[in-house]
């Protein structure tokens, strides 16, 4: 029996990592994923008017200005009718719509988009900045952009830029969210909630961890990744819940996107080059 248990011990101290396997909570149920064609998918955007979902692709490093950059387009059962939709871009991430323009980060700049003819109109940089991540944009199509490494928050109105705050309260500034005229950001360690009139900032959501993406529920939560695997649904009255944890199997959850009427919650893999769909329940 001794020699069985070592044995036993021995087989489960080599097994390899592949072995193990992803939690996924039972609130969710796995719909499909897309083929792994994607190049270091960072960001999803659902389009409801179009029906499509847009990927934004690093392909490289986060910060090279290599020009190899791309977006795809995903049918919303994660078929991909574009892989290379628009093109010339360097590390895209975090993308926004507002009217029949698609707005996404590129490292230094935000790159404008022409979504009937897939073009790319307008580059705007963004002086001062070093790391561009996630966009939101309000019903007046102001775009408000975070910069990460910079621990700042910039708008776009009109087509100029100009900081809106840069201070440690926004320390590792990513996720964004626009409602009821606050901008919700997520931090390295909470939500907090902006006024863009006085650029008061208050806490909203604590003790979530990093956040990545930021995305509504539509019953009051919020879901949030962290980039490494993990996607928890929290609310500012109630302790966050797991939902998600893919880090034993080296998949990552990047800038995530959910669908409210469809209650799909899109996660992209990053490094595993995929999106992935779970049905929220």
């Amino acid at each position: 029996m001794k020699k069985l248990i070592f044995s036993m011990l021995f087989i489960s101290l080599i097994l390899p990592v592949s072995a193990q396997q992803a939690y996924i909570s039972t609130h969710l149920e796995k719909k499909w994923e897309s083929t792994s064609e994607l190049k270091v998918p960072e960001s999803v955007l659902y389009d409801a008017v179009r029906q499509v979902i847009y990927v934004s692709n690093v392909t490289g490093s986060p910060t090279d200005k290599d020009g190899t950059g791309f977006l795809s387009k995903l049918s919303p059962d994660g078929k991909i009718e574009v892989l290379e939709w628009v093109t010339g871009l360097n590390a895209p991430k975090g993308m926004g719509i507002h009217g029949n323009f698609l707005y996404v980060t590129d490292i230094t700049r935000v790159a404008k988009i022409d979504i009937t003819s897939g073009k790319i109109v307008e580059t705007l940089e963004i002086p001062g900045s070093s790391f561009l991540n996630d966009i939101a944009v309000d019903d007046q199509g102001t775009v408000y952009v975070s910069d990460s490494n910079g621990n700042a928050i910039y708008v776009i109105r009109n087509g100029k830029s100009e900081l809106l705050i840069k201070s440690a309260q926004v320390n590792g500034v990513n996720g964004l969210f626009f409602k009821d005229g606050s901008l919700l950001a997520g931090t390295q360690d909470r939500i907090v909630k902006i006024n863009p009139v006085n650029k008061e900032i208050r806490d909203y959501i604590l003790n979530t961890g990093g956040i990545d993406g930021l995305v509504p529920d539509g019953n009051g939560n919020y879901l949030i990744s962290d980039w490494l695997g993990n996607v928890h649904l929290v609310h500012p009255d109630k302790a966050r819940v797991k939902l998600l944890d893919t880090t034993p199997v080296n998949a990552n959850a990047a800038d995530i996107e959910y669908i409210i009427d469809k209650k799909l919650l899109l996660v992209p893999t990053f490094s595993d080059n995929r999106v992935v769909a779970y049905e929220l329940r």
